[in-house]
Parts: structure tokens; sequence; C-alpha cells
């Protein structure tokens, strides 16, 4: 049997044969209904949603993710400020996480996706497409945005004790971009691999 034509559940690792979901828009694992893959033969609802992640991570970077109130002093701060204060209190090793995790995971990830589907949506095969496939494989790992804007939650309601706390559009970026990438990661990956098979022929 093709490897394309089987499944594996990325929670207890049972393999399925692929199959049509019929009326679900989601395929389940048949050990723990976990999701498989979600029904979606159009490309261009993915390249949508790949946009609204990459909106959404310009928005996390350049705007601020909290603003402190305190004493009548106001305090703002980015993403990228949150890591380079990081660094300078002596902890590069929360920084390079938060670095690679929060900013170049993602940034690659999204950068990788719109290279593979703008062409596939053209129907024409993108060039070095197995190594992007390769690489999105291995980067979705580290990618860690949901951990962060939990945390992000958890400080704000701790810090409303002390100060006046309110959520920025650096935030709000985040918590779109969270759900666009799980949105993304919910995709049948396989119709990427049978576009490309389809745009060589």
């Amino acid at each position: 049997m093709p490897a394309a034509e089987l499944v594996l559940c990325g929670y207890c690792d049972t393999v399925h044969r692929r199959a049509g979901v019929g009326t679900r828009k989601t395929a389940r694992c048949v050990t723990c209904d976990s999701p498989l893959y979600k029904r979606s033969r159009d490309l261009g609802a993915m390249l949508a949603v790949t946009l609204t992640a990459l909106v959404a991570f310009a928005v996390a970077n350049l705007m601020p993710l909290l603003t402190l109130t305190t004493g009548g002093q106001k305090t703002q701060a980015t993403l990228w400020e949150a890591i380079v204060a990081s660094y300078n209190g002596e902890l590069p090793v929360v920084a390079a996480t938060l670095f690679i995790t929060l900013m170049l995971a993602p940034a690659l990830e999204i950068g990788i996706l719109l290279w593979v589907l703008v062409p596939l949506c053209l129907r024409t095969r993108p060039v070095g497409f197995a190594g992007a496939m390769w690489t999105l494989h291995i980067l979705r790992p580290w990618r860690l945005v949901e951990v962060f804007f939990l945390g992000v939650v958890v400080a704000i309601v701790k810090l409303s004790v002390l100060a006046t706390s309110i959520p920025g559009w650096g935030l709000f970026g985040i918590a779109v971009m969270t759900v666009a990438l799980a949105a993304l990661g919910s995709f049948d990956q396989a119709l990427l691999w049978q576009r490309a098979d389809e745009a060589v022929r």
C-alpha cells in the first residue's frame, strides 16, 4: 500500500488507511478519537488561513503586547522588546527559546507554506517541494505560540493585582496567529502532495 494512503495518529500512533470522511468534516482516530485530518479539497482556503497567520504575525511583532499603568506611569512592550529584556536580564537561554519558538519557527512555517501554496494554487509544482514539506514537519514541534499566549494571559491576571494591565494589539495578533496555525495543522497535508504530483503530469 502506498505510504500516501496511510495516516498516523499524532497522539496514540495508530495507523489508519486514508478514506473519505463522509458527512463529517474531520477524520478521527478510531482508538483515541483525536482529529487526524480535515476534509478539504480547496487549497484556496488553506492559502487564506496562511495569509491571515502572516498578518497576525506582523501585528504580534510590531504592536505592544501589554500596557501596564501604575503610579500614573505607562509601560508598553513588544514581543521583540520582551526577548531583548530577557537577554539583558542575563537569561540568554530564555531569550533564545522565545526567539526560536515565537518568531523564527512561526515565520519559517508561514513563509514555507506560502512558498508551497501559491504555486500549487496556480497548478505548478513549487521548487524544492519535498524539502519544504520535510522542513515543515521538523518546524511544527518548535512552534509554541499557544503556550506563550496562555502564559501572557496568566501574567495579565496576576499583574492586575499590582497594576492596571490592558492587553495590546500584539496580544490580539498572537491570539489570531495561534488559531490560524492550529487550523493549518488540521488540514490534510496529503492534499499538498497530491496537487504537487498532479502539477507535474
